[in-house]
């Protein structure tokens, strides 16, 4: 008989399976670990290859340690009163700890709650965002952390791409281990858009709230940093709603995150917006400002000019600038008036009614509607009748009437009219029922039946004026047209204008030179000039009355403006010896070499001209007109100071006699109506043929003033608008109020001069018993003798 097989006892088979089962544990945790082991090692290989893949063209965040972000340009007046500013990027460089605490804290709360405790990149907030857009369908929400967004505004472009999110993750971490977590927020806090222009939590501050970061409230400071997620559309000024429910999110975030007490989240999520006016970039003296930009422009460079923060401290005395605006304005209004009436704007459809008018109105009057129509304001209106004396005008809402007496100088444009004079009588001369017109609001009328009214016309006729500090140079006022954001043509400094008249005491000034003296007697008598040079065939001067006066002293002859007197002084003292005297004035301008320009034929700007009249002013001294006083870099650090440029072109007292003959000009000549001022002042009135220009030049010891008025066409401004009717009116009403605080101060007299009595009619030295003779004044190496004065027959001369 067989065996039978033995049984296994159960405890050794036991043994067995634990054994089996500990090596197969052994095996797993190994594979496991190996595998663990090979994918670490992958990932760290693959993170390296994605690392030097895309480091390889990063910038060095190290860099912006240096970085100088793009600043605002501020320019200063004489005061050191911020008038204007230039920039790119709007933006008030702001410390970290002058940032309020809650603007930091909304910051944080609405785009990286956790930015003190990542390392650059958060892959908790990754995950989440991850998450949330994987279940909305879409991004609407990111990961990035503010260092995050800081690499890509510094660093990259605004793609949404994987290599550019595996970049800026790579900077962040960099950034992150170079500079601290304050260093970083304030970075951002600067270098963020906000909307509007605005760069930095400052600028944005003062665009929205019209005020500094420092003093904003904790909604306030919640909904500048609702802002930088889409500035645009979150706008408070764009879509109030949504910014109002983005800003409430913000609040609530600060909430949930401790920054801020329920209660004060709700107290914040109730209050208003309180907005300032969307600002435009800051110019109170546009033309003056364009004049610093040009300036600044060619000595920096349009980068530097819009970027680089300067501090530009100017000369500009601003309630000199807002007077001379103001008497520029005020008085091409009238003088446009005396030319005529052009016309309409346009016509409305008046049969309508009336509801449609008002409504036409109301659409074009939008602005003086919703402030209210204010007395002096200009504003659209459409004439609904005309009567005999007086026209209906609806402005909207509310209507008026025009009387006669307030549209008289409406009369059809006629140059060879003089607008002084020629009125019309009746309304209908203008008006018609349903034209479209500019009216000024006088005032309520006295009847009740609504406003009182008068025709107005927007000017054609342009101006420009400019007033220095002889005694330094320094620009004061420049105004160069009548509305810079019409034209920005400056026509204190680029009009190339004939002078007329105006030119007339740098003649005489050079003829003083050469030893002439005010008592200096020339025939005013009819002269033709043939020869060929003079580049004028049979040329016969006039004067402005068309008449002649005989025997004239150079002192009448200038104070009356006598043309003919004026061109034999300089045929006698020589052309160039005038144009050198010019070039030394500072005319830069092309003077032509013919007797014409003793009549003011070669044109000039404005802004030689006043710069030639103040070595008059100076005792003979010239300083180049400046309008910078010093610019600063961002830093502090003094780039430019201006030194006066100083030169001597004429002797104080041949400056002084110049001087003295212009002050008859003003005392008994063509400026008559400057006695006005009632100080001691000297100047001359210009006027070129046909009454294209019409200028005053005139001076106190403390300020010249030049003042241009025509048209930029080079078309007459009417009959007799002479520098007399259409420029001193805008120089008086400047000087008037400029130097109303100032005392009265005289010319001084120079040791050079001496008085001397002298012949009224023929300028020698008088003897003790003449009755008939006058104090004149002379340069004492050019005292008259008792011989025959410079005096020909009254005849006509050929030459």
């Amino acid at each position: 008989m067989e065996d039978s097989p033995k049984k296994k006892s159960p405890g050794k088979t036991r043994k067995k399976k634990t054994k089996e089962t500990s090596k197969l544990k052994k095996i797993f945790i190994v594979t496991s670990l190996t595998v663990f082991l090979l994918c670490v090692s992958a990932g760290f290989i693959g993170a390296g290859f994605i690392y030097f893949h895309f480091s390889k063209d990063l910038p060095d965040v190290r860099k912006l340690k240096d970085h100088q972000p793009s600043t605002i340009t501020q320019v200063y007046s004489a005061s050191d009163e911020k008038i204007a500013e230039f920039y790119i990027e709007k933006r008030i460089i702001t410390a970290l700890e002058d940032i309020p605490l809650p603007l930091k804290q909304a910051t944080l709360a609405v785009e990286d709650s956790n930015f003190y405790y990542h390392f650059g990149i958060d892959p908790k907030a990754i995950f989440r965002a991850f998450i949330t857009n994987m279940k909305a369908g879409h991004v609407v929400e990111g990961g990035s952390t503010i260092t995050q967004q800081l690499t890509k505004t510094m660093f990259l472009s605004r793609e949404r791409t994987l290599p550019r999110k595996i970049k800026e993750a790579i900077l962040a971490v960099r950034l992150e281990l170079v500079f601290s977590k304050d260093e970083i927020l304030e970075m951002y806090l600067n270098q963020i858009y906000y909307g509007h222009g605005t760069y930095g939590v400052e600028a944005a501050s003062r665009t929205y709230f019209g005020k500094s970061v420092k003093d904003l409230t904790i909604a306030e400071c919640a909904m500048i940093a609702s802002l930088p997620k889409a500035p645009n559309n979150y706008s408070p000024y764009r879509n109030p709603e949504r910014a109002r429910k983005r800003r409430n999110h913000v609040i609530r975030r600060m909430a949930e995150v401790s920054f801020i007490t329920p209660e004060q989240a709700k107290l914040s999520m109730v209050e208003d917006f309180h907005l300032g006016e969307v600002e435009k970039m800051l110019n109170k003296a546009p033309y003056f400002v364009e004049h610093i930009r040009r300036i600044l422009e060619e000595k920096f460079g349009s980068s530097k000019l819009y970027r680089a923060g300067l501090k530009v401290y100017t000369t500009l005395d601003m309630n000199m600038q807002e007077t001379a605006q103001r008497a520029i304005k005020e008085n091409l209004l009238v003088a446009d008036k005396r030319y005529g009436y052009r016309g309409p704007l346009g016509t409305v459809d008046i049969s309508q009614g009336e509801i449609a008018v008002q409504n036409a109105m109301i659409r074009q009057n939008s602005f003086a509607e919703e402030k209210g129509i204010k007395i002096g304001s200009t504003i659209s209106g459409t004439v609904m009748s005309v009567g005999d004396t007086q026209a209906w005008v609806i402005l909207g809402e509310e209507d008026g009437y025009i009387d006669i007496k307030d549209m008289d100088w409406a009369r059809e444009p006629n140059p060879n009219l003089d607008g002084r004079w020629v009125k019309i009588k009746h309304p209908n001369e203008a008006l018609t029922a349903g034209d479209l017109i500019s009216v000024k609001v006088l005032g309520r009328r006295q009847d009740g039946s609504g406003w009182s009214l008068a025709l107005e016309q927007e000017p054609e006729v342009e101006g420009a004026l400019i007033s220095l500090a002889p005694l330094t140079g320094q620009v004061k006022a420049m105004i160069g047209g009548y509305d810079f954001y019409k034209s920005q043509f400056n026509r204190a400094v680029q009009a190339i204008r004939q002078p007329g008249s105006a030119f007339k005491p740098i003649i005489y000034a050079a003829a003083i030179n050469e030893g002439y003296g005010p008592s200096n007697i020339i025939i005013d008598s009819p002269i033709i000039f043939k020869e060929k040079e003079d580049a004028f065939d049979k040329w016969k001067p006039v004067n402005f009355e068309e008449k002649f006066y005989g025997p004239t002293s150079l002192r009448e002859a200038l104070a009356h403006s006598r043309n003919v007197v004026t061109v034999k002084l300089m045929q006698n003292i020589g052309i160039k010896s005038t144009i050198r005297l010019a070039r030394s004035l500072g005319i830069t301008s092309n003077l032509e070499e013919n007797l014409s320009i003793a009549l003011g034929s070669s044109g000039t700007t404005l802004y030689e001209l006043t710069s030639a009249y103040s070595a008059f002013a100076n005792l003979g001294n010239l300083i180049k007109p400046t309008a910078i006083r010093n610019i600063k870099n961002r830093s502090g650090e003094v780039l430019f100071t201006a030194v006066p440029e100083i030169t001597k072109p004429l002797s104080p007292g041949t400056a002084h006699i110049i001087t003295s003959l212009m002050q008859s000009v003003v005392k008994n000549g063509t400026a008559t109506k400057v006695r006005a001022l009632k100080r001691p002042v000297a100047g001359k009135t210009g006027t070129t043929n046909n009454y294209v220009d019409a200028w005053f030049m005139g001076y106190t010891p403390e300020l010249v003033t030049g003042v241009w008025v025509g048209k930029d066409k080079d078309e007459p401004l009417g009959r007799n608008e002479t520098g007399s009717r259409a420029a001193i009116p805008i120089w008086l009403k400047f000087m008037q109020e400029a130097l109303a605080n100032e005392p009265v101060t005289n010319f001084p007299v120079p040791d050079d001069i001496q008085f001397l009595k002298v012949q009224t009619e023929s300028g020698e030295p008088a003897k003790f018993n003449d009755t008939d003779s006058n104090f004149e004044i002379f340069l004492q190496d050019f005292l008259p003798e008792k011989e025959k004065p410079f005096f020909t027959q009254e005849r006509e001369e050929i030459f």
